[in-house]
């Protein structure tokens, strides 16, 4: 596939061996392809049409439209642009834990308490808080709100403690009264704004 894209005068990005671009008379194309799924946008509908027809001809691909799902991210188109989410993914999260219905809180990690290597009650299982705090860092790719949180959480895969499962629950907690949250991508975004608050 990445020779054929290359040889119609695709570019591979630098930064992500997945992704493709063509920019041709001022439209742009990109092409992004994981393993069996791929995922195709531009800014010229006629450019798109006549490359997917060129796609088919070379290899098996179904056309299933506008995309809806891709890698486990929800795609819902909005008024202004796109919300990418993983509300599902989230809620799936929640239920692994045997946290379904927890009580929600307001922030993803409490203000009191500070994490560190210290002497405690190891957790019963460490495996399991792995496998949580491991779904936890895929969920942050749509939820910047998380990433402090479960980074601190992260550090402690080595031997968790019963205090930092305590934080884990607690960005559960968060995610249950903030499941619906996303990425708002809009179509009149000229510059990229970001800002966080994490101390």
């Amino acid at each position: 596939m990445s020779e054929f894209l290359l040889s119609i005068g695709f570019q591979a990005s630098k930064v992500d061996t997945s992704l493709f671009i063509l920019s041709l008379n001022g439209a742009m194309i990109y092409f992004l392809v994981y393993v069996d799924d791929s995922l195709l946008t531009g800014s010229n509908s006629a450019l798109l049409h006549r490359l997917i027809t060129l796609l088919q001809t070379e290899f098996k691909l179904q056309d299933l439209g506008n995309v809806h799902f891709f890698l486990g991210i929800e795609v819902k188109p909005t008024t202004m642009g796109i919300l990418l989410s993983q509300h599902k993914y989230a809620l799936d999260i929640i239920q692994r834990a045997g946290m379904a219905s927890c009580k929600p809180v307001d922030t993803p990690l409490s203000t009191s308490s500070k994490l560190g290597i210290m002497p405690g009650t190891l957790h019963s299982d460490p495996t399991r808080y792995r496998q949580i705090v491991g779904a936890l860092q895929y969920l942050t790719f749509t939820r910047p709100d998380i990433c402090y949180a479960v980074n601190k959480v992260c550090q402690f895969m080595h031997a968790p403690t019963e205090d930092h499962w305590a934080a884990v629950k607690r960005i559960l907690r968060y995610l249950q009264a903030t499941a619906t949250y996303g990425l708002h991508i809009t179509r009149t975004l000229l510059t990229l704004h970001g800002s966080t608050y994490a101390d």
